[in-house]
């Protein structure tokens, strides 16, 4: 047997292991070592140790425990639930103004965590409640928080950080690139709920009016307190690496040192809060931290044996344009993404499209925001949407085929989002283009300065 076609039986093998529950990590190393030794004798160690080497020095994977703290510990500190309280407060005379304020909060918390499993959870013990005492409908209900849950995207943003290195980008251009998209989406979840609002009342009861609260300077300035901090150490974590002031690293431990810093504020930053919080980002970061070296020297190995080439050769060989192929990628990853956390799709399987996708000629930096949009529409797809799981623990009252049935409009959003991108790659290209122009211009003028001072010291050379 070939070199090429044992690395395609090496790729065989590893999907087979990891669905018959093999552990991830196990599964690769493994795999790597063994086909390694048969095709490449003992050099595989060689390659196994360099590629090790090079994953722990990555500095964007640094940053990966930094921003899941600052998450954990936002979560820990009750500051989302204290905002979502201060809204649900200022929106009470709004027609469906949970529904509203839950999708703003999604957005909070998805810049906050990046993680499914806990927006969805924090977001459903919040407002499931609320949402059913007032008699909302629990179909739209359950879709609102599902969907809000899922906003995995907007940056900081843990899939982000970890897909930018391994496709060779510039972790600020992913992020800017995200940004549109991200936004885009939470806007058409807003409109959705409106519509349905404004056509169906019966969806959203209007709060009695005993209960609602009346708006005074008091109850705005309660709601600027839980806003602006959060909201500021978020654009200023997320701004200090947009302009280039910090490195990802740099700001995620901003990020984490700021959430810990309003914790204390709160008085919510207690020993068993902070235990809890490491203990989570330790559990969290080690997994993810894990699986990315094990899924280098996979896919080093992979490659060493000549799988990515076949792989180029049989999509190449395929009479479909550059764009269908990629259309057939994201696909792909879409339907890995049912059975598989995103960490697998991003770390082991998007390595082995990479060279296709160079091959296409499609910009890098578009396809990292589709792809996010994908991996999370990926958790209110049906039959497995982890989404529902996570969201019928903390509400045993929702029958799951509701949930499922409620996740499915907002699933058809993000997949609208995706036809979108393709239509308008400038949705998620522009950004990351004029920050590009801009660095480009401040490197010009630091470049003209060094020329202009040096023919000022030629000049006073000259006269003296």
């Amino acid at each position: 047997m070939s070199n090429e076609w044992l690395a395609i039986t090496m790729l065989f093998t590893m999907i087979a292991g990891i669905f018959v529950g093999v552990p991830v990590s196990f599964t690769l190393t493994f795999l790597a070592l063994i086909f390694g030794l048969i095709g490449l004798g003992i050099n595989v160690f060689d390659l196994t140790y360099l590629n090790l080497l090079g994953g722990l020095s990555d500095e964007v994977l640094m940053s990966i425990p930094m921003f899941i703290l600052m998450g954990y510990v936002a979560e820990r500190a009750g500051l989302v639930e204290n905002l979502f309280d201060s809204l649900k407060q200022v929106l009470s005379s709004v027609p469906g103004n949970l529904y509203i304020v839950v999708i703003c909060i999604a957005v909070l918390i998805s810049l906050a965590t990046g993680v499914v499993g806990a927006s969805v959870t924090l977001l459903g013990i919040m407002a499931a409640p609320s949402m059913i005492k007032q008699g909302y409908d629990a179909k739209l209900s359950a879709g609102v928080i599902a969907g809000g849950g899922s906003l995995i995207m907007i940056p900081p943003s843990i899939p982000l950080i970890v897909m930018a290195p391994t496709m060779n980008l510039n972790i600020l251009d992913v992020y800017a690139a995200a940004i549109g998209p991200g936004l885009a989406i939470a806007f058409m979840y807003l409109l959705y709920v409106i519509f349905l609002i404004k056509t169906k009342p019966e969806v959203a009861p209007m709060m009695p009016v005993e209960q609602r609260v009346e708006i005074n300077y008091k109850l705005i300035l309660l709601t600027l307190w839980h806003i602006v901090p959060l909201a500021t150490l978020i654009l200023v974590t997320l701004g200090s690496m947009l302009m280039g002031l910090a490195t990802s690293t740099e700001a995620g431990a901003f990020g984490a040192f700021g959430a810990l810093c309003l914790a204390a504020i709160n008085r919510r930053l207690t020993l068993t809060n902070l235990q809890e919080a490491l203990l989570k980002t330790t559990n969290t970061s080690a997994v993810v931290m894990l699986l990315a070296i094990t899924s280098t020297i996979f896919g080093a190995v992979f490659a060493s044996l000549g799988g990515d080439k076949i792989i180029v050769e049989v999509l190449n060989s395929m009479p479909i344009p550059g764009w269908a192929i990629v259309g057939a990628i994201l696909v792909l990853c879409h339907i890995l993404g049912w059975p598989f956390e995103w960490p697998v799709v991003v770390l082991v399987f998007l390595p082995i499209f990479l060279p296709v996708l160079i091959n296409t000629g499609v910009d890098l930096i578009w396809f990292a925001a589709a792809l996010g949009v994908v991996l999370q529409t990926a958790y209110l797809t049906p039959p497995v949407a982890l989404t529902g799981y996570y969201l019928k623990q903390v509400v045993p009252s929702w029958d799951l085929k509701l949930i499922f049935k409620a996740m499915m409009p907002f699933m058809y959003i993000q997949v609208l989002c995706v036809v979108i991108l393709f239509i308008t790659p400038g949705l998620a290209t522009w950004l990351p283009n004029y920050l590009a122009e801009q660095r480009k211009n401040i490197v010009q003028e630091v470049l003209d300065d060094d020329v202009k001072g040096q023919e000022v010291d030629f000049l006073g050379v000259l006269g003296q």
